[in-house]
């Protein structure tokens, strides 16, 4: 049995995720992997979310939903993506997840350096 407090965080990261136009089968992916609940739970936690938000005047507006995809959009999704893969232990996507966050930091002005060393 999940605490009000367990519920609340699962909660809100299902709704950072729906503001971000996140399909609903990858959010219940990353809530289950990520909170260690049952897939049901974790639609069951996306559609209480999804209702809290069609309540809420704090969702996002119109004017927001219809932005272009900005840098640091890319980055957040793709470091949720990253734990998602991180608590199931998928190594092939960690390792291209890595890559593709540093290309989107090089989109963005950042200079890295490369920690491969044959570069």
């Amino acid at each position: 049995m999940s605490t009000h407090q367990e519920v609340q965080a699962r909660l809100s990261y299902s709704r950072a995720l729906l503001e971000r136009d996140v399909r609903v089968s990858s959010i219940a992916t990353m809530i289950s992997a990520k909170f260690s609940v049952s897939r049901s739970t974790a639609y069951n936690d996306v559609t209480a979310a999804q209702a809290e938000l069609k309540l809420s005047d704090d969702g996002p507006s119109i004017e927001e939903s219809s932005e272009p995809v900005s840098t640091d959009n890319v980055l957040a999704m793709l470091q949720h993506r990253f734990e998602v893969a991180v608590a199931t232990g998928d190594d092939k996507a960690i390792c291209s997840l890595v890559k593709a966050m540093d290309q989107a930091k090089r989109w963005q002005g950042y200079k890295t350096q490369s920690a491969s060393p044959f570069a």
